[in-house]
């Protein structure tokens, strides 16, 4: 079993337990999730709102990771905890928001699918809207691996 799909199997149930909104999982774990080959993920990068994210950072208080400070602070800001004590960690981003040309802006899922793991039905970013928040994101890492994801052929136009 993969370190994601270990760390998955891991945290899972007590988020499924824990939130009460939607939640999705998002970046490199919901891009192999979704069977783009070559990804690596190192974190199980979770969207959720605020509520949620408060209410797991309780559940595992014992394991929120202190240290950690997530990167780039200027450009997005959210409810954040990292857990570090599964088999990869979890970062769970509550409210995310991304600084943009007209100032904060929520960070939505517009489309998603369900997935089954471990009994549990999970939502990832469909691979357009996957493609659509890393391109909005902008960083090189980012950029890279919205490249990834396949375009869909455009459709025949009737002439």
């Amino acid at each position: 079993m993969s370190a994601l799909h270990a760390g998955l199997h891991a945290a899972l149930p007590q988020m499924a337990r824990t939130f009460r909104d939607p939640w999705w999982i998002i970046g490199s774990a919901a891009m192999v999730l979704a069977g783009i080959p070559g990804i690596v993920p190192q974190d199980i990068d979770v969207l959720c709102g605020r509520q949620d994210a408060l209410r797991l950072r309780e559940a595992w208080k014992e394991h929120v990771d202190t240290t950690y400070r997530p990167a780039d602070g200027t450009r997005f800001r959210s409810t954040f905890a990292r857990f570090a004590h599964l088999p990869m960690p979890v970062e769970v981003m509550g409210g995310l928001e991304l600084m943009t040309v007209a100032g904060w802006q929520p960070v939505r899922i517009h489309d998603d699918t369900r997935i089954d793991i471990a009994g549990i039905a999970v939502r990832i970013p469909t691979l357009e809207e996957q493609r659509r928040i890393l391109l909005a994101f902008g960083r090189g890492k980012d950029l890279d691996k919205a490249a990834r994801i396949p375009v869909p052929p455009e459709y025949p136009h009737d002439a």
